[in-house]
């Protein structure tokens, strides 16, 4: 079947700048919580899987993956902590997301009401730009790094699934999905210089992702038996 529906990623983020010692001298650790945000999206793909009925009860699995593109940026400015410079921009965006679920509901007629759990799957690229800076009259060098993850996480749902005909049904289903804290690169930042020696501090992002989305689905029932007075 295909589905098409709405998303929206909740994201934490927060940067972090360690202590450090090189030929430009030692830098104390440094940290900025840019907070939280959440980011929308349309989402749009297909999903396959398997029923079985016996009675009211339907016991199933599902296999889904969808296409997305919520995005993130944030744009640091006014006070900030130490080594931290008005004008840095970190983002945050995903393009794609896929579960694999099962299903378990409760059959009347034609229609089905449904609970689903499982694991879920997105990718998540943090974009980093640390800009070009001048302290002391030394020009400390930007840096730009780029590195994207795929996230595992859990998912949990309901739906209500309709069966227009002995074989093709539409229904609708919501879903929450947590994926927890991932930390990732943001790459190598000049933090002090002598003269012309500068002391580099690895930096990273410690990155929480959680979502919600709702989708309208359709699908095509091949049935392995007739079907009768069942959803």
């Amino acid at each position: 079947g295909g589905n098409i529906g709405g998303k929206w990623a909740r994201t934490g983020d927060t940067v972090n700048i360690p202590a450090a010692t090189g030929l430009g001298g030692p830098t104390a650790a440094s940290t900025l919580d840019l907070g939280s945000d959440t980011a929308g999206t349309f989402i749009g793909g297909g999903q396959v899987g398997c029923n079985w009925q016996s009675g009211h009860m339907v016991l199933g699995i599902e296999g889904d993956a969808d296409a997305q593109r919520w995005k993130r940026s944030t744009v640091i400015a006014g006070v900030l902590p130490a080594l931290f410079a008005p004008g840095d921009t970190f983002e945050l965006r995903s393009t794609w997301q896929a579960s694999v679920r099962g299903r378990i509901g409760y059959a009347w007629d034609r229609t089905l009401l449904y609970v689903t759990g499982g694991v879920a799957f997105t990718d998540v690229n943090a974009y980093t730009n640390w800009i070009p800076t001048v302290a002391g009259g030394i020009v400390f060098p930007g840096t730009i790094t780029s590195q994207t993850k795929n996230l595992v996480g859990g998912t949990i749902g309901l739906g209500v699934e309709h069966a227009v005909t002995d074989n093709f049904t539409v229904g609708i289903e919501g879903r929450y999905t947590w994926y927890g804290t991932q930390t990732f690169d943001a790459g190598l930042l000049a933090t002090s210089a002598i003269r012309t020696n500068f002391t580099f501090a690895p930096t990273t992002r410690d990155v929480r992702v959680e979502t919600g989305e709702v989708m309208v689905k359709a699908n095509w029932k091949f049935s392995s038996a007739p079907l009768v007075a069942s959803y």
